[in-house]
Parts: C-alpha cells; sequence; structure tokens
C-alpha cells in the first residue's frame, strides 16, 4: 500500500462508495481489502490509532472524525451516522449486537456484490430486535445456530408458527424507536420482563428445582428449547439470545401490548425469586406491577 498511497494528508486516490446503512467498519474493511492490506494496518495508516475497525462504531473521537474526513473527503456528520454511536444511550443500547452480526440477509448481500459493494455489513443487521429485513422484507437468516445454511429464520426457527405476532412485535418496537415517545409503555422493557428467570419444583415438595422463564408461561416449548443454552437467555442481554429464539420473544411482546392485563397471569405463574425483576421492569415498561392472584386453599 505505501507503494500505491504516499503517507501523506492528501485523500485516498479512490473512495468507494457506501452501500446503503453501511457500518463504518464495514466500509473502512472494503477498502483495505481494495488496497490489499489488513484491517488494523489500514486503520494505522490512517492515523486512527491502534484499533480493529469493529471498535470505530461504538467509540469514535474527535479527531479520529478528522482523520477521516480529510482521507476519504467525507462529511463528519455523515460518518458518525454510519456508527453505532447514536444507539448507545439508553434502552437501545440493549438491543444492538455487537461483532460479527448474528443475521444476514443474503438478498440483500447480493444486491450489494451486484452493485460493487461485496462484502457490505448495514448497521440493521446488528438490531437484536429484528427479523426481517427493513430494506426487502425478507426474513433474516441465522448466521450463528445455522453457519453455512440459507435458509431464513421464518424456516429454521422452531416458533414458525409464532411469525406472523413476532412481525407484529418487531414493528412495535420500530415505532417505538422511531417516534421517541418515552412516555409510553417501553417494549423493549418489556421484553426484559419476559426473559427474566425463575425457578419452578419439578415435585409438589418442592425439591429439584428447574430453570424456566417468564416467556415459557406463554409458549411453554420456550423453556425446552432455552434451558440446554440458559447462559444466553437472560434479561441482561437481550443481543446473547439465538436469533432462532428472537420470534419467540417478539410474538410474548405482540401478546402483552395486545392485552396487558395477561402481565396479570404472567406474574402470578413467576415464582419469588423472580418477581422482584418481573415488577423492576413492569415499571420501567410504565406499566404498574399486577398483584399475584391469591390462591384458594380448599
Amino acid at each position: 500500500m505505501s507503494g500505491a498511497i504516499a503517507p501523506n494528508g492528501k485523500p485516498l486516490p479512490v473512495v468507494l462508495k457506501a452501500a446503503r446503512d453501511e457500518l463504518l467498519s464495514s466500509w473502512l474493511a472494503r477498502h483495505a481489502r481494495f488496497y490489499g492490506v489488513s484491517g488494523p494496518f489500514f486503520a494505522k495508516w490512517l492515523g486512527l490509532g491502534d484499533i480493529r475497525l469493529s471498535a470505530l462504531d461504538y467509540r469514535l473521537g474527535l479527531k479520529q472524525v478528522a482523520r477521516l474526513t480529510e482521507k476519504l473527503c467525507s462529511d463528519p456528520a455523515a460518518l458518525i451516522g454510519m456508527t453505532q454511536i447514536n444507539a448507545l444511550d439508553g434502552q437501545v443500547c440493549n438491543l444492538i449486537s455487537r461483532g460479527r452480526p448474528q443475521q444476514i440477509c443474503y438478498s440483500c448481500a447480493h444486491r450489494y456484490a451486484q452493485d460493487g459493494a461485496e462484502g457490505a455489513v448495514p448497521k440493521h443487521w446488528s438490531k437484536a430486535w429484528r427479523i426481517t429485513c427493513p430494506t426487502c422484507g425478507l426474513a433474516f437468516t441465522d448466521t450463528n445456530e445455522h453457519r453455512g445454511s440459507r435458509a431464513t429464520l421464518h424456516e429454521t426457527t422452531p416458533f414458525d408458527d409464532l411469525w406472523s405476532e413476532a412481525v407484529a412485535g418487531e414493528q412495535i418496537i420500530e415505532r417505538y424507536l422511531a417516534d421517541g415517545k418515552r412516555d409510553e409503555h417501553s417494549p423493549i422493557a418489556v421484553m426484559q420482563l419476559l426473559l427474566v428467570q425463575t425457578w419452578k419444583p419439578i415435585t409438589r415438595d418442592r425439591e429439584h428445582p428447574v430453570v424456566e422463564w417468564v416467556l415459557g408461561t406463554l409458549f411453554p416449548n420456550f423453556d425446552a428449547h432455552a434451558r440446554p443454552i440458559k447462559r444466553r437467555v437472560t434479561h441482561a442481554s437481550i443481543t446473547s439470545l439465538p436469533i432462532e429464539l428472537r420470534p419467540a420473544l417478539l410474538a410474548g411482546l405482540a401478546r402483552v401490548a395486545a392485552d396487558p392485563q395477561v402481565l396479570r397471569d404472567l406474574r402470578s405463574a413467576t415464582l419469588l425469586r423472580g418477581q422482584r425483576n418481573f415488577d423492576r421492569f413492569c415499571r420501567e415498561a410504565n406499566f404498574e406491577p399486577p398483584q399475584a392472584r391469591q390462591l384458594s386453599h380448599q
């Protein structure tokens, strides 16, 4: 690269066009491949420091913005808009996956390649509330559980029967984030509520409790799929939930949104160990925590 480009303040001789909604790290990585160098070398050459390109999606200093503006002849605001920085405040940060995206739209990936942007990674492939592509509307493909397969999530999820409700849940979050109405019920807090763990005994004498989730009260087979990977199914990290289980979570959100009274039944089925978190997320979602139903003793 040093033979093709002199290390000075001049812009790059060739600046690639960014794909629609492309991440900054993806755009820079495509430049690195174009010039035949590694990502870390390219970052150093640009004067960005000894960093991974992916780190720039979440932390971008003013000096780095200035260097990129100079080298890539780009608008500073546009560069910042290619990052996830604006999504790191508040609840939204809990819904942005870091690292390699869990999902991909092969239809759009093919279109990027045809348009000269092969390998481009758009920002929405990191959104942990999406199951469909906002660009073309097709279902995403899971890049973790079904790596190497091009079957869509609609075909591989064990909750395909909940697909229409899941899409409704996806749109609830989209509207909430687009409108910025923080005085309304937060669907993000509702999703966290649904992932609260509760322990239930398998015998009447309460021996040998097994882990279950609030969401399992709505969809009992969720527990069976989640239990083998229980460390990844937690209200503390929605992004760690495997995408193949995401339709159940979104469908659960849609049901609560359609009938908030279902929260009473959900809390009744949540044992004491999970009720504190349940009530906390109820308040964060702007719902009054329902009182558990009194069980009758006959």
